[in-house]
Order: structure tokens, then sequence, then C-alpha cells
């Protein structure tokens, strides 16, 4: 009893003296600023944790936009070639010489890897009714001849390559000659002409209609220059084609002469 009755009073006494208050309420502030410290670490962790993440996120989405940019690009590209190619093949269809023939429209797939050879593979063949001999032309001139056919495609010779020979005529004179090709695209050389031959830079060659490979009155090119032997005896005339025969993607075969004649 005695014992109980000095706890009572230990209790009483401490509950009236401010000054045990102030250490009890002394211990919750430490209490507090204890538990504070020790979450500093755990924030300053979980923001730089969000920080990262933060970046990160931005990083990836950067990359998408990139990446989609990019793709968006290609696409423009494309677009911008598919319009270009359009445009060729209009013209192509819409040319005066593709209304004076029979002709078909042919993709030209494959170009020969041989520099010293000028042969195109077009996606045309027996199945479609090319033959060997045919004329191939574009919207500008003669570009060449069937040379090979297959079932679904065939090989054109250019009139540029070294074993190719086409039958011209001056177009102002009249006068007739065979333009050789010597394995370049930008030109063709007539040789051994007289030297009197009235020919003039400028002037147009067109096909003869000799050898009937060739239909009469195409275009195969322009007189770029001439020139006299040491002699004075003959002259050699160079010739600028007039397709540009690097840069077609479709061409016209003629599938039938006569239609042309």
């Amino acid at each position: 009893m005695v014992a109980i009755a000095l706890g009572i009073a230990l209790l009483a006494f401490a509950r009236a003296s401010p000054f045990l208050q102030q250490l009890s309420g002394l211990g919750a502030d430490i209490a507090e600023v204890s538990s504070d410290i020790t979450d500093v670490p755990k924030q300053l962790l979980n923001t730089a944790s969000a920080y990262l993440e933060s970046r990160q996120t931005m990083r990836q989405r950067i990359q998408e936009l990139e990446d989609k940019q990019l793709m968006l690009s290609a696409r423009a590209q494309k677009m911008e070639a598919l319009t270009a190619e359009n445009m060729r093949y209009r013209a192509l269809l819409n040319s005066p010489m593709a209304e004076e023939a029979t002709m078909m429209v042919a993709r030209i797939v494959a170009v020969s890897p041989d520099v010293n050879r000028h042969l195109l593979t077009v996606d045309r063949g027996s199945d479609d009714g090319v033959v060997i001999g045919q004329s191939v032309i574009n919207s500008e001139g003669v570009m060449g001849q069937i040379v090979q056919v297959g079932i679904s495609a065939s090989r054109v010779l250019l009139i540029t390559d070294v074993q190719h020979g086409i039958p011209v005529l001056n177009n102002r004179t009249g006068q007739r000659a065979i333009a050789d090709g010597v394995g370049r695209l930008d030109h063709l050389v007539i040789q051994n002409l007289a030297s009197t031959s009235d020919v003039n830079t400028g002037d147009l060659w067109v096909t003869s209609g000799l050898g009937e490979r060739f239909p009469t009155g195409y275009p195969v090119g322009i007189t770029s220059e001439t020139t006299t032997s040491g002699d004075a005896a003959y002259l050699s005339v160079t010739i600028q084609p007039a397709a540009a025969l690097d840069v077609a993607s479709h061409v016209l075969i003629i599938s039938s002469v006569d239609a042309a004649e």
C-alpha cells in the first residue's frame, strides 16, 4: 500500500512540474527531428530516382520522335521519286512519237554491270509479244533495240554500245550515214563522210529506215562537233544522243514497224 501511494504521489508531482513537462516535450521534438533526419537520404534517393526516370523517359521520347521523323523523311523522298517517275511516264505516253506506231510500255529493271557494254533489261518478253530486233525509244528519241528475249524480260542494246550502228539521216540536208556507238553514253560518231559534206553544229539526225530495223524519222541525236581529217579528205561528226540514256525508267517498244512508216 505504501508503494502504491508513493507511485501516485510521484506521478502527480511529475504532471505538476513544468520542468519535467518541458523535458517530455523536448524528447518528442528530438524524436521528430531524428525521424526527419533519417528520412532525408530516403527522400533524396526518391528525388534522384524520379529525376533519372524522367530523363530516361525524355530520351526515349526524343528517340521515338527522331525515328518517326526519319521514317517520314524517307516516305517523303519516296513520294517525290514516285511523283517524278509518274511525270516521266505520262510524258512518255503523251509523246508525239507514241502516237505514230503500235507500242508497249516497258520498265527498266536492270542495267549491265559491265561498263564496256551498254545493255538494259526490261520487264517485257515473249509472253508480251516482244521479238528480237524491235526498236526501243523514249519520249525524246531512239534508245536502242531488242537483242535478247526471255519469257518475261528482254535485253536492250543501246545505240551507244561499241557493237551498235544505226542508219541515220541529216534532217536538214537529207544526207545518209551510219552513227556508231563508241562506248560512251554522251555521244555517237559518224566517220568518213566526204569533207565536202554539209554538216553544221546543231543538225538533227533521225533514223533513215535503211536496214528495216528502225522505223523512219525518229530522233537519234544532234551534231555537237565536226572534225576534218589531216588530209582534209574526210569528215567525222560527233552526235549527242537525243534520248537521255542513263536516266529513263520506262521505255517504249515499237511492236509494229508498219504503223510507224
